[in-house]
């Protein structure tokens, strides 16, 4: 099993904001689990915490994040953002852009499905899982997980119809360690961003270009059932506008979605 390198990794992430303090553990599991903990402990922002091997990984609606060990980035950020509470949806609209951005370098071919997956030639090569917390005397703190397939060469079952790793869709082996630096370099200038109205303005701009769900027809089941209509774009905390068929524009919230499919193709299958 190919393991994470903490020294190669500390040496290219110097001077990160992100990983002020970085863990690496052999199994845990979950990542957002354990920096949840670390939370708990009064950990500075910052703290990054990866494993080897995730055992029960999650992700959005309690759903499992299966992960290959040696094969996936398996990480979660520790955030304490000077911003607002309310601004906090808009950190996984940041990481959903910053991971796509990073793929995007390996020649990965990657597109956002909003609101916080990274897709690449229609089937799903990361997943991101922000959480709120508050610790004793109510300080709050972001925990952003955020997995990757990286060199998986195979998935198994209905996995292979919907899944794809970095190694399938470029044909390249990458080290974890180079694609971790890769994505917190892009992560750590965008999440000041999200406290800042007009950086995160020209954020959900680009977001928006590498978005795969806006402009087309889509079916949204949901708390309040389902609901097709054309994805016409997003409000400022990221929530989604829904053009209904009769001409209504509804804002769909994300913690509110099970599952988001294109209505264009009935027969395409996509998993959150």
């Amino acid at each position: 099993m190919t393991r994470i390198d903490p020294a190669a990794l500390a040496e290219k992430l110097a001077g990160n904001s992100l990983a002020r303090r970085i863990i690496v553990l052999e199994e845990t599991p979950s990542t957002n689990l354990a920096a949840k903990a670390l939370a708990a402990e009064d950990a500075p922002s910052g703290t990054l915490v990866l494993a080897n091997r995730q055992t029960a990984g999650r992700g959005r609606r309690g759903r499992a994040w299966q992960s290959e060990a040696g094969a996936a980035v398996c990480m979660s950020l520790l955030l304490r953002p000077e911003f607002p509470a309310e601004c906090a949806p808009r950190i996984t609209i940041a990481a959903a852009l910053g991971v796509c951005r990073a793929l995007r370098t390996f020649g990965a071919d990657a597109a956002i499905k909003w609101p916080n997956d990274v897709y690449a030639g229609g089937k799903k090569l990361s997943g991101i899982l922000s959480e709120l917390g508050t610790q004793g005397g109510g300080r709050p703190y972001i925990v952003c997980g955020i997995g990757i397939n990286v060199g998986q060469r195979a998935f198994p079952g209905e996995l292979a119809e919907t899944a794809t790793s970095l190694l399938l869709e470029t044909g390249h082996t990458v080290a974890l360690e180079r694609v971790i630096s890769e994505v917190l370099c892009a992560l750590a200038p965008l999440f000041p961003a999200c406290g800042e109205d007009a950086a995160y303005a020209a954020l959900m701009e680009e977001y928006c270009r590498l978005s795969c769900t806006l402009g087309r027809q889509v079916k949204i089941t949901g708390v309040d059932g389902v609901r097709c209509g054309r994805a016409e774009g997003l409000d400022t905390l990221g929530r989604l506008l829904l053009r209904t068929a009769d001409g209504a524009l509804l804002t769909i919230q994300a913690g509110d979605v099970s599952s988001l499919r294109n209505a264009e193709n009935s027969e395409e299958r996509e998993k959150e």
